[in-house]
């Protein structure tokens, strides 16, 4: 679709002030770019001198700290010294001999702390040596105690001199601490001056930067109004594009949502799997719709809903008689585009399609030559247009998507099932066995399995015919589908034997089953052309996972051997498997036939 849009011509937009706005406004966006940048870099400086006191404050508390934890320790040393020449008691001789140490690396941290500051630094050393002092004439006062005890020492120290090496300490420890607090106040003065300078430029870029922006906004809005009558007629353009610009995004929505309908369909394996594929995908496709799809059945007399969407409506039935749906009876979409429909199809009748307020769409689904189904499609709008196309295709994407599916079922089922009993085949055994042994190993459940053969089916071939034979072998599998649970797996295993695999039945349980089916034989009626087959046995033969075998070779080898001695011990009989070891060469199947020959 081609747009034109008629070129604006307002005389307005020419103006020869639009050169001067655009001019003044730059100039005054560059000067509010200076005054920011100024204040950028003024708050930078500050910001650096503020990280820069926080780490000498971080400094000097830790000055303070090792200069107390210095006098602390020498007068927790003095404190131990003098309670153990008062109490004579050694563990407080101990306590001065662990405080003692400390009081050197106090100091020598002390040393590292202050060696950016020499007034500090000196002090320090001083304060090193004399606290070495301290430390000797407390280690000559302990000799002497431990020679003539208390007396001695005071006869040889007097309390004079070491409350002058005391006092000395302390004189250095409040001189370092009273230097770190001058240095203290400088440091928070200079951040004062800081944090006020920055505060009033602050302020002062901050009223002058309103004052631009208001100069700015006036200019704005003055050339605001002269573009007033030329954006209306660019919102009209723009209007009239857009609508086409979401008329095509619908439509690349519509053809991206087909391929994924198409690309799911061709990924499915079952119908049923499609039709839960259809209830996702065709909402996405027909949005704000309601709907459902109809397969015809086998036998074309009815179409049952296999996916619906949208509003459910209780009333409405799942089954819908072929002549119920005009699209059926015509054999192409119902109602026709750009009509009115005179009828409303009868399965819509009893439903909230039947409204008059929503339209409806009924399409049927052809694929091959032959008819499947049809979908049925109601809505609030009028189906028209891209609408009806989207139905339309998606209605054949879906046909032929189903004839394959269908068609894939019938090959599905003739490679897995034997044509004539209808049981699984011997391929299918295989397969499956080996999953059922797996799965009873993981879980730890018994599984058993039983080879069964018709007795003296040669003799039915001779007496009858094979054609009796065939209708004996179909009479006996139909059997077998009756009276088998679900979950088990019958399969012809070759000629008039059979094989069952049953998950979850240990040894005893298979044993009554089995006795169940020889009954169930022997309780037949089958009849070829109006005659009589005569009376029909089996002999089974049982063998358990676990007990008999933990492969499918070894369990079918062990049934097998199982049923070769039900044959031989009289026939119509069930036998439980023994470990056995055959000739080699000659296995159980080949025992029974010919014994099977010899008779």
């Amino acid at each position: 679709m081609t747009l034109a849009v008629e070129p604006a011509t307002n005389p307005e937009l020419d103006f020869p002030g639009r050169r001067r706005f655009a001019r003044r406004v730059s100039v005054m966006f560059l000067l509010l770019g200076l005054i920011l940048s100024t204040i950028a870099v003024q708050v930078y400086r500050a910001v650096g001198d503020f990280v820069d006191a926080a780490r000498w404050v971080n400094h000097s508390l830790g000055v303070r700290q090792e200069i107390t934890l210095t006098l602390g320790s020498l007068h927790s040393a003095e404190a131990s010294q003098r309670a153990y020449f008062i109490s004579g008691n050694v563990q407080r001789l101990g306590d001065y001999t662990a405080t003692a140490p400390q009081i050197a690396a106090h100091a020598a941290k002390l040393a590292e702390l202050v060696a950016d500051d020499p007034e500090q630094l000196g002090a320090a050393k001083e304060l090193a040596a004399l606290l070495e002092t301290r430390i000797e004439s407390i280690q000559e006062s302990l000799a002497l105690y431990e020679r003539g005890g208390i007396e001695a020492v005071r006869a040889a120290i007097p309390v004079g001199r070491t409350r002058a090496e005391d006092s000395s300490i302390d004189n250095i420890g409040q001189r370092m601490l009273r230097h770190e607090d001058r240095l203290q106040a400088i440091r928070e003065s200079r951040i004062t001056h800081q944090a006020l300078l920055t505060r009033a430029l602050t302020v002062g870029a901050s009223i002058l930067s309103v004052l631009i922006l208001g100069v700015a906004l006036y200019l704005v809005l003055r050339e605001q109004r002269h573009r007033t009558a030329s954006m209306r007629e660019a919102r009209l353009a723009n209007r009239k594009l857009l609508q086409s610009l979401a008329d095509a995004q619908r439509m690349g929505h519509s053809l991206r949502e087909l391929a994924n309908l198409g690309e799911m369909l061709q990924a499915c394996r079952d119908v049923k799997e499609a039709a839960t594929g259809l209830r996702i995908s065709l909402p996405r496709l027909l949005p704000g719709s309601s709907g459902s799809v109809h397969l015809i059945n086998a036998s074309q007399t009815l179409a049952q809903t296999v996916a619906h969407w949208g509003e459910t409506d209780d009333e409405s039935s799942d089954i819908v008689s072929l002549d119920d749906c005009w699209a059926l009876r015509r054999g192409h979409a119902y109602p026709l585009s750009g009509t009115t429909p005179a009828f409303v199809c009868r399965h819509l009748l009893a439903s909230k399609a039947a409204h008059p307020a929503r339209d409806h769409l009924c399409v049927p689904m052809i694929a091959q030559g032959e008819m499947l189904g049809v979908i049925s499609v109601t809505s609030g709008q009028e189906i028209h247009g891209t609408e009806r196309s989207n139905i339309i295709a998606a209605c054949e994407a879906i046909s032929m998507a189903l004839a394959n599916l269908r068609l894939q079922e019938t090959l599905r089922f003739q490679s897995l099932r034997d044509p004539l009993t209808g049981l699984f085949n011997r391929r299918y055994l295989e397969a499956s066995f080996e999953r059922e042994i797996q799965r009873a190993e993981r879980r730890g459940i018994p599984l058993s399995v039983l080879m069964l053969d018709i007795d003296h089916f040669k003799r039915f071939n001779d007496s009858f015919g094979h054609e009796a034979g065939d209708a004996l072998l179909a009479s006996f599998g139909a059997l077998l589908g009756r009276i088998l649970r679900k979950e088990d797996i019958s399969c012809r295993y070759g000629g008039e034997e059979f094989t069952v695999v049953m998950p979850e039945v240990d040894t005893a349980l298979a044993r009554i089953r089995a006795e169940e089916i020889c009954a169930a034989v022997r309780a037949m009626d089958v009849s070829y052309r109006n005659l009589s087959l005569g009376k029909v046995t089996i002999s089974i033969g049982v063998a358990s996972y676990g007990e008999h075998g933990l492969t499918p070779d070894e369990l079918l080898r062990n049934a097998d051997n199982a049923l070769y001695l039900a044959k031989k011990g009289g026939r119509d009989q069930v036998v439980i498997a023994e470990v056995l070891r055959p000739a080699p060469g000659v296995s159980g199947v080949d025992a029974a036939a010919r014994d099977e020959t010899g008779k």
